[in-house]
């Protein structure tokens, strides 16, 4: 019973909440708090070595365009089973990338373009779709999304995009996106 009406005033309050402040503000409620993991920290500022996106680069080239409002759209429909295997074998790539001997910068590219692939290879796996937030492999009885799937391990750790936007980006590089 106290399960209920717990899981009723969640409910209620994000109705309200949504009503007042609109759903992108009622989203920033419910992320996860950026809390650094540690294991992350490390890195080589003397690093000079590069890590290759060419095929990232090359994909993005193929599949997204820019619509009349700015926006960046990836065309899922046209996107073929050899570049689908592509996209994968580049997110297999990074995935055995001794990320911590690289340099800070190297670093954020690494990261940020490991979400975004994953995050559309996430998309091309449940194609077609109407959102991503359709797209429930999360753990939990409330998860929505893909954000808390464990989708690669990068150096023997298992990672969410929930992991590496709030316990990776966010707290080393105060990313605000």
């Amino acid at each position: 019973m106290t399960f209920r009406r717990s899981a009723a005033k969640i409910l209620a309050a994000a109705v309200v909440a949504t009503t007042l402040t609109g759903f992108a503000s009622i989203e920033a409620l419910f992320a996860p708090k950026a809390e650094l993991w540690q294991r992350w920290t490390a890195h080589d500022p003397s690093a000079t070595a590069t890590i290759d996106h060419a095929a990232w680069s090359a994909f993005l080239a193929r599949y997204v365009t820019t619509d009349a409002k700015g926006v960046n759209r990836v065309a899922y429909a046209r996107v073929t089973a050899a570049d689908r295997a592509g996209l994968r074998r580049y997110i297999e790539r990074l995935s055995h990338v001794p990320i911590s001997r690289f340099s800070r910068p190297e670093q954020l590219a690494y990261w940020i373009n490991l979400y975004n692939a994953l995050t559309v290879q996430v998309v091309l796996d449940h194609y077609p779709v109407a959102s991503i937030r359709d797209i429930d492999i999360s753990p939990g009885l409330f998860a929505d999304g893909p954000w808390g799937a464990d989708l690669v391990t990068v150096e023997g750790q298992a990672l969410s995009l929930n992991d590496i936007e709030h316990r990776i980006l966010r707290p080393i590089w105060r990313d605000p996106r």
